[in-house]
């Protein structure tokens, strides 16, 4: 039976995150493991306020289930869920390995981001006799990023250079766009160029390199950059980036390599390699290979504009889709064509009450970071075929048929949720592509958002009908009123030409209505009112329209569909007797009622049709007044 290894981590550190994923699979080939990434992604809201909703991804591992543990808890920006799966890992009893972050009880593997970047800023002021240096990191708050603020401090320490707090920049994030609108607006606003800048990645490097080239300002006579991560783009850009190999592929290899022989606490360092190029001015061969600059470029350029349609092409989807059948529907066709990024092997996992949740109509969904006892999987691609969908035990993570085989697997979880409800998660096999370019979060995040979209949108429905209900139903009768003719009736007479078949119409008129109101009051005129619309709408078809056409008179408007000929004059004249015989009212209550057949050929408009009909009933009204008036002689 396999091994089955739990991986804890938050996916914003790509670069890190894929390598040393590679280095687990390497340690997992021929060993009969299975490994389990369970992928968070935090940010912040629009208002300022974080959102950790997405570690709710970690409350689907039961750990008792698994073998071991690895948790990149430097990478896990929440103290109180690192504590919370530190105490439920510890009562499991399984073995546990935390990177670059200590937990109490148990073992870590640190990386030691110090000493390599200790010695790429030393290089550059020892050999190079650079003295003018200025840091720029981010604001994360991780153990990696504190270290490389520390070796910057002490490389200027231990020579003796002066420590300058303003020469220390701290962007919103370690990202491309965040140090390229910094050094723009720090050369437009005419401040000196240091020396040399100390990057804390290579993204940021790669921005003060372009801004620089922008200015013309020449690497590395003029200005000295170096990096950190030791990207693929690093070799190959002109001037070669001097920058640090972290090794976390071998981090990843000790990791697992060591997870099931731990002796004690034990605590293993890894160092990081400076990797001295042209940007800090050592003279090294160019090794630039401008074709595979070039194809890296292109490839991410296709790669971004294929994730981006995809987006859109979800995003459609959900907005076109009427109803809940047709969503599903749509979305597994979608799936079943279209899956470069989701995998050959992956499911869509929604909670076993998502399609109540999807008509709820609430304004906002109550927060929920639980998936229930039960998974629907609602979108079930596997070898890039469809599969019908089926519902899961939460225990299960992924379908049967996912774990079938006796390779090692890496299965890849990330979360489903909007704001603070979670709804499910994605799950892919042996496929990391959605760790790149933060693709995982932006493909879930949007599921999400869509998901809420596609909730609100029924929910303004149900209320614009709820409003169109209220605006066009007569309060009295409870039938539709004059309102209710023009906006509901004259479609309806529409759609019945359209589609051939025959408008059947019946009008109907309390008789003496102007006698019961002035001998025995309104509130007997309004008691005739009811009971009269009351058994018109009783023998119609539920399906009619019926509508109160003025004070004591009743218009119904149907269709051949549903209509076989039944006399509905004889039919509502005896169900009003039937009504009122057991009322015992002071007077007798009665109707006319006229009907007319309109073919769907006919040239009439519904209002010519309705004065045909209403002629009709007034004959009859005529014969139930001479009929009255000899029974009265």
């Amino acid at each position: 039976m396999k091994r089955k290894i739990a991986v804890l981590t938050c996916g914003w550190s790509s670069y890190f995150l894929v390598d040393f994923i590679n280095g687990l699979k390497r340690a997992a080939k021929d060993q009969n493991i299975d490994i389990y990434i369970f992928d968070a992604y935090d940010y912040v809201e629009f208002s300022g306020f974080p959102n950790y909703t997405g570690y709710s991804i970690f409350n689907l591992i039961h750990y008792e289930d698994f073998n071991g543990v690895i948790i990149l808890a430097d990478l896990i920006n929440n103290q109180r869920v690192l504590e919370r799966e530190r105490l439920r890992v510890l009562k499991a009893g399984i073995p546990a390995i935390t990177i670059n972050k200590k937990l109490n009880g148990i073992s870590c593997i640190h990386i030691d981001n110090y000493s390599g970047f200790y010695e790429l800023i030393n290089h550059l002021i020892k050999v190079h006799g650079i003295s003018d240096l200025m840091f720029i990191g981010g604001q994360e708050k991780s153990v990696d990023f504190a270290e490389r603020y520390k070796a910057f401090r002490l490389a200027l320490q231990d020579n003796n250079i002066p420590f300058e707090s303003e020469k220390v920049i701290s962007l919103q994030g370690c990202e491309y766009n965040y140090a390229y609108d910094w050094f723009s607006h720090y050369l437009k606003d005419g401040k000196p160029c240091p020396k040399a800048l100390v990057c804390a990645n290579d993204l940021t490097a790669y921005a003060i390199m372009k801004v620089a080239a922008e200015n013309k300002i020449k690497i590395p006579d003029d200005l000295r950059v170096v990096g950190y991560d030791d990207l693929n783009y690093s070799r190959y850009i002109t001037p070669a980036l001097s920058t640090v190999r972290a090794n976390s592929e071998q981090a990843g290899f000790e990791a697992l390599s060591r997870l099931f022989n731990l002796d004690g606490e034990v605590l293993l360092k890894i160092k990081s390699l400076p990797v001295f190029r042209s940007t800090c001015g050592c003279a090294v061969p160019a090794t630039v290979n401008q074709n595979a600059i070039i194809t890296q470029l292109l490839d991410f350029s296709n790669k971004q504009e294929a994730f981006n349609s995809q987006i859109d092409q979800m995003n459609d989807i959900f907005s076109e889709a009427a109803d809940v059948f047709t969503l599903l529907t749509n979305l597994e066709m979608f799936f079943s064509r279209s899956h470069k990024f989701e995998g050959s092997d992956f499911c869509v996992f929604m909670r076993s009450d998502w399609s109540s949740i999807l008509i709820n109509s609430s304004e906002n969904l109550p927060q929920n970071l639980s998936y229930g006892p039960n998974l629907q999987a609602v979108c079930s691609i596997q070898g890039d075929k469809k599969y019908l969908r089926e519902m899961i035990p939460v225990r299960d993570l992924v379908p049967a048929k996912m774990k079938a085989g006796e390779e090692s697997n890496v299965f890849l979880f990330i979360p489903i949720f909007h704001h603070s409800y979670v709804h499910g998660y994605f799950v892919s096999k042996n496929n990391l592509s959605m760790l790149d370019n933060n693709f995982g979060y932006n493909w879930t995040h949007n599921f999400g958002t869509c998901i809420e979209r596609f909730r609100k949108k029924n929910m303004y429905k149900q209320m614009s009908q709820q409003f169109l209900k209220l605006s066009t139903q007569d309060a009295l009768s409870g039938m539709l009123n004059r309102v209710g003719l023009e906006k509901l009736a004259r479609p309806y007479y529409s759609q019945n030409k359209k589609n051939g078949l025959t408008t059947v119409l019946f009008f109907v008129d309390i008789n003496k209505m102007k006698t019961i109101n002035d001998k025995f009051g309104h509130l007997h005129g309004d008691l005739a009112v009811k009971t009269i619309a009351a058994a018109v709408m009783e023998v119609v078809p539920k399906n009619w329209l019926c509508i109160r056409y003025g004070g004591d008179e009743f218009l119904v408007v149907g269709n051949s569909r549903n209509y076989n000929g039944e006399d509905y004059c004889v039919k509502i004249t005896e169900r009003i007797s039937q009504k009122t015989k057991i009322m015992k009212l002071p007077y007798t209550l009665s109707a006319s009622v006229g009907s007319y057949l309109l073919p769907s050929n006919s040239n009439l408009t519904l209002e010519q049709a309705v004065e045909e009909v209403d002629k009709i009933m007034y004959k009859k009204k005529q014969e139930f007044h001479k009929n009255e008036d000899k029974e009265d002689r």
